[in-house]
């Protein structure tokens, strides 16, 4: 699922708050069928348009769980396993760049809203939440102004009040007249089995202690795929989010992109997204996690184009919340981490965990301190793609890399072999 550049469908899906209890397969059980119905529409679009759908997924989560130390094992394995099913659906589907359908998904994270009372009741209860992202109020998330064309829900009872709790906030502060969006009621079918492989649960469990003002991560992001779009969101949900209303502390998340030169052995390297067309992909897919809504003239964004030791590129937005994100090209597997010593905290996948070993070991050569290692498991699944799929016996893992996307992309009718 990757991203592509230009003016595109924009979507917002709005999913409904799970059963209290989350046992082995309630992501699936809950949301496939909403998900489902929905990527399928999306991706006619993709096709008819000949463009790249973009669809927002906005899921509720409980504030309250933001401020206990374990909240990042707790929203890993959210995101996680949306994004999971997410990749299935779309695997199940042939929702792929490789026949013209793809769908962007990107999920949102706000607050729950406590609906009690009359609907005029509720959306002044509403709590007016002025911090940007990554997990906002509903009233934050409605009034950001995002010119969504189409708003999703789901059928009955919940998703209908959400849903019309939405649009009252959004009305309040955001002019639609001009471009009317479209309200399309999608069916909720809940099913409960008894096991799937969808869902394990979290054995890794990682706190964190610390609020940490500048959080780095790095990779090579290109054709931006569910597993770069999981590490991202996790690096965001790292930074420090304990910082008082209105006051505007400055944090920074830097992001260490791969230069071009060290990709040119890459496979089907023809097919590779230049340095700009993945820093503009990761900046996306930031900005709409962090629901920011402001053009980019308006984010104070700077770029430095001088190559200087391990570094290259620098990309920066400078966000109203005080959030600075820093794009920064590199040439080797450390780049920031050792020449910016204010970076305390380091998101990496599982499977490279002996590089965050490595950057520590770099930076007490310089008898620095060493940085907090956060982890992003891998997503995997025992599921195969379905016989039914046109993807045939590629594997669920084959969504999930850059050189397959560009393997298919080599397949795909009127480009050259």
């Amino acid at each position: 699922m990757s991203s592509a550049g230009g003016s595109r469908p924009l979507w917002l899906l709005l999913l409904p708050t799970l059963p209290r209890e989350i046992t082995p397969g309630t992501i699936r059980s809950f949301y496939a069928s909403t998900i489902s119905q929905v990527l399928q529409k999306a991706a006619n679009t993709s096709s008819s348009f000949q463009t790249v759908t973009i669809l927002d997924i906005a899921v509720p989560c409980n504030a309250s769980n933001l401020l206990q130390p374990f909240y990042y094992s707790g929203l890993q394995n959210l995101l996680g396993q949306l994004y999971k099913l997410i990749c299935l659906l779309c695997a199940e589907h042939s929702i792929d760049v490789q026949y013209g359908n793809d769908v962007d998904v990107r999920v949102l994270l706000f607050k729950e809203a406590k609906i009690e009372g009359p609907l005029n009741e509720t959306v002044q209860a509403v709590e007016d939440d002025p911090s940007i992202g990554p997990c906002v109020s509903l009233r934050r998330l409605a009034r950001c102004g995002r010119p969504w064309q189409r708003v999703c829900s789901t059928d009955g009872n919940d998703g209908e009040i959400l849903l019309q709790l939405f649009l009252r906030l959004r009305n309040e502060a955001v002019d639609d007249s001009k471009g009317k969006i479209v309200i399309e009621r999608f069916t909720l079918e809940p099913s409960y089995p008894a096991s799937t492989s969808l869902e394990t649960p979290a054995t890794n469990v990682q706190v964190i202690r610390e609020h940490h003002n500048a959080v780095a991560v790095g990779g090579t992001f290109d054709h931006l795929h569910v597993g770069h779009k999981l590490l991202l969101s996790m690096t965001a949900l790292v930074l420090n989010s304990n910082v008082q209303p209105g006051i505007k502390a400055k944090r920074s998340l830097i992001v260490g992109i791969t230069g071009d030169k060290l990709l040119e052995n890459k496979k089907f390297c023809e097919y590779l997204q230049g340095w700009h067309q993945r820093q503009a992909a990761v900046q996306s897919f930031l900005l709409a996690f962090l629901v920011v809504n402001e053009p980019l003239q308006n984010l104070s964004s700077t770029m430095d184009e001088k190559k200087e030791g391990s570094l290259g590129r620098i990309v920066m937005n400078s966000l109203p919340s005080g959030i600075v994100i820093e794009y920064v090209e590199i040439f080797d597997a450390f780049g920031p981490t050792i020449t910016n010593g204010s970076i305390s905290a380091l998101v990496l996948s599982a499977e490279t965990r002996a590089g965050g070993k490595a950057v520590n070991e770099k930076r007490a050569e310089k008898q620095w301190t060493p940085l907090d290692i956060f982890e992003v498991d891998v997503l995997d699944s025992a599921e195969p793609i379905p016989a039914t799929s046109d993807l045939g016996t590629q594997d669920f893992r084959n969504k999930l890399s850059s050189t397959e996307i560009r393997r298919r992309l080599a397949k795909k009718p009127g480009t050259a072999d």
